[in-house]
């Protein structure tokens, strides 16, 4: 199964100079608690953007150099990122889809479930989620924070 988890404002936007663009702990919490014990999935850059591997964690990072190398036990290196994908959609095992938004756009067609953290307003940002259309999904749940509102939606069989 893979699952995509994600913060994003009203208008899409995830990030700003290579980090997300509000502090939130709630959400990090909540993003540890979801992931945790779990395999995750995200590029090169915001893998190097967090400077080490999460623990408890074994990470999956996408990226199309191919001479790019970490040397870590809990991280693995993807070069074809479709391949990956086309492969665990049929695992039991859950994936974690973590970002950016190039990652995000790729393994949308993907995803079976998505968290997504709607973080209340607009913020200034230069990178944003992509499209999708909430009709191929269903909310399993929704939680109201004091900051954002957690959506739990599943694909449409």
């Amino acid at each position: 199964m893979i699952s995509l988890i994600v913060a994003h404002d009203e208008k899409r936007a995830i990030g700003k100079d290579g980090w997300m663009p509000w502090n939130l702990p709630q959400d990090l919490a909540h993003f540890k608690r979801v992931t945790l014990n779990h395999a995750i999935l995200m590029g090169k850059v915001t893998f190097e953007a967090m400077k080490k591997p999460l623990p408890k964690r074994h990470t999956y990072v996408a990226t199309r150099n191919s001479d790019y190398v970490y040397a870590h036990e809990a991280v693995t290196i993807v070069h074809d990122l479709d391949s990956f994908l086309k492969q665990w959609k049929d695992k039991e095992e859950c994936l974690y889809v973590c970002g950016g938004a190039n990652i995000y756009e790729q393994a949308l067609p993907y995803v079976d479930e998505m968290w997504i953290s709607l973080v209340y307003g607009e913020h200034e940002a230069d990178t944003f989620f992509p499209a999708y259309n909430q009709e191929d999904f269903i909310v399993v749940s929704k939680e109201e924070l004091q900051d954002f509102m957690i959506i739990h939606y599943r694909r449409k069989k």
